[in-house]
């Protein structure tokens, strides 16, 4: 038997507390979550987690490949991972790191085809000493790793049978879905377009996959049974389907975890969002989608994703269209069905004031291009959505059809026009109307004046200040208001470095530039 012992050389103790502040929950949660994340890199189709509440105890278990000599000596090293970005969805040795900071002692076991081994790691000071004992294990008896956490006495009380079921449900429902669960071990065929085609679809879990808790698998009835309405979801990138799954309304509430649209990279859920929308009936609105190829696109904690990257933008412009497009549908849009005011002349002014301020540019732009206006004498084209406003070849105005989509990151980058049916069209050039739109809506149960969805800037009109605003014959400027917070907030959301002084910067030349106007 080899031993080996090593220490750190730098200060652990703040390291791991900075690594715990990168998530944003605590770091026994993270913890957990991090060490099932590696099992599942590991191709693990069986996970068990273990509490033993007398004992202080929390183990996870998994049936993987382990770790080789590297790796495991790596896994115990601060400075080290032995995956890239994009390779899969934890960083080996992580959940042990995080768990440095509410553990007395951490013991990993892990056996592979060509290495067997097991460690204790402890805090000690400042610094985090360990010890490799090599060619045996204590309790693991078959490929795979054994991670055991001696808990202090506040992270016993954190850890409940209850509490682990819901951070899994939070972190990997999909995973413990009765139905969608198929889906990721190949037992269940993929919907990826509009005639509902079927399709060959290599599973990521392709072996199975079980979670067991205390002794018994969690499984879960299936999301899709208590839904209402439902709409097959997906994205295609050159022509490569890359992504699917559904939106859903439920009959009723549902619990908190499942509320918003859960986008998942090899079924962990990443991120839950409603796209920016605002729409009623929150609480019944649900959903998945699985998109392993925005693994590349997570932050460092591998539980957001990187503000800015282009494949999120891109993938989050096409799937928020056909969000809203399923609202409208059915019925649950926040926009209003008419627009009451007419907020043309706001519009245009402050289309113009963000064309002169370079952070906010890509708002008011507007580009000009060849459209497709129908004409019976014209050649089959495809005709393009946005908001269009033209002259007909045969007289009369016309309208395009269609919504437009908020322009790409790039500053100065004009708003996406996808394409609608083929019909006879002759291309014309025209300006296609982009920049900023304003519209009213009522929503007494939200606290914010206004919000901004990626193409409108929705006033509340129910709000308190709007109304003293028309009251006292201020409209305009509480306009002018909302509309310049709601932006500065949306791209302040994107900055890697965001600061109460730079939005405080940009309000104050937003004002200047409409008083000099």
């Amino acid at each position: 038997m080899t031993i080996y012992e090593g220490k750190t050389g730098v200060n652990v103790k703040q390291l791991v507390r900075n690594i715990a502040d990168q998530y944003p929950f605590e770091p026994q949660q993270a913890a957990l979550v991090e060490l099932i994340a590696n099992s599942l890199d590991a191709k693990a189709t069986v996970i068990e987690i273990n509490f033993d509440n007398d004992k202080g105890i929390l183990e996870v278990i998994d049936n993987g490949l382990g770790m080789d000599k590297r790796q495991f000596l790596e896994y115990h090293d601060l400075a080290a991972t032995t995956k890239e970005r994009g390779s899969g969805i934890g960083f080996a040795g992580q959940g042990a790191k995080l768990a440095l900071n509410f553990c007395s002692r951490i013991i990993t076991e892990t056996q592979s085809a060509s290495y067997k081994g097991y460690s204790e790691w402890q805090l000690q000071g400042n610094d985090a000493p360990y010890r490799i004992h090599e060619d045996e294990t204590l309790a693991l008896n078959h490929l795979g790793s054994k991670t055991t956490l001696y808990l202090d006495d506040k992270s016993r009380t954190f850890y409940r049978k209850e509490r682990i079921e819901q951070m899994l449900v939070e972190h990997y429902f999909p995973l413990l879905d009765e139905e969608l669960l198929k889906v990721y071990t190949g037992k269940a065929p993929i919907l990826i377009d509009e005639r509902r085609a079927l399709i060959t679809y290599r599973p990521i879990y392709e072996k199975g996959l079980k979670f067991i808790v205390n002794g018994k698998q969690m499984i879960r009835k299936s999301l899709e049974s208590i839904l209402e309405k439902q709409k097959e979801a997906s994205v295609t990138v050159s022509t490569r389907a890359k992504a699917r799954g559904f939106f859903g309304l439920a009959k009723d509430e549902i619990e908190e975890n499942l509320q918003g649209i859960a986008i998942c990279t090899f079924g962990k859920v990443i991120d839950r969002t409603w796209f920016r929308k605002e729409p009623r009936e929150k609480q019944r609105i649900t959903g998945w989608i699985e998109a392993p190829y925005l693994v590349e696109a997570v932050t460092t904690d591998k539980c957001r994703f990187q503000r800015g990257n282009k494949t999120w933008e891109g993938f989050f412009r096409k799937v928020q269209t056909e969000f809203s497009n399923w609202l409208e549908e059915i019925g649950l849009t926040e926009k209003p069905v008419e627009k009451k005011a007419d907020f043309s002349n706001l519009e245009k002014e402050i289309n113009s004031i963000l064309r002169n301020l370079p952070e906010l540019a890509f708002f008011g732009f507007r580009s000009q291009r060849d459209v497709a206006i129908s004409d019976e004498d014209g050649e089959q084209r495809s005709l393009g959505e946005g908001t269009q406003k033209v002259e007909g070849t045969k007289g009369g105005e016309t309208e395009g059809e269609g919504t437009p989509i908020f322009p790409g990151p790039e500053t100065g980058e004009a708003a996406t026009l996808e394409l609608g049916p083929e019909a006879s069209a002759m291309p014309k050039p025209r300006v296609i109307r982009g920049g900023i739109r304003i519209e009213l809506d009522e929503r007494p149960d939200k606290e914010e004046e206004a919000w901004f969805d990626g193409t409108t800037i929705i006033l509340n009109e129910s709000h308190p200040a709007y109304k003293r605003a028309e009251a006292q014959r201020l409209l305009n400027y509480h306009v002018m208001k909302s509309v310049s917070f709601s932006l500065i907030e949306f791209t302040l959301d994107k900055d890697p470095e965001p600061s109460y002084h730079k939005a405080f910067q940009l309000a104050q030349r937003f004002f200047r530039l409409w008083g000099e106007q």
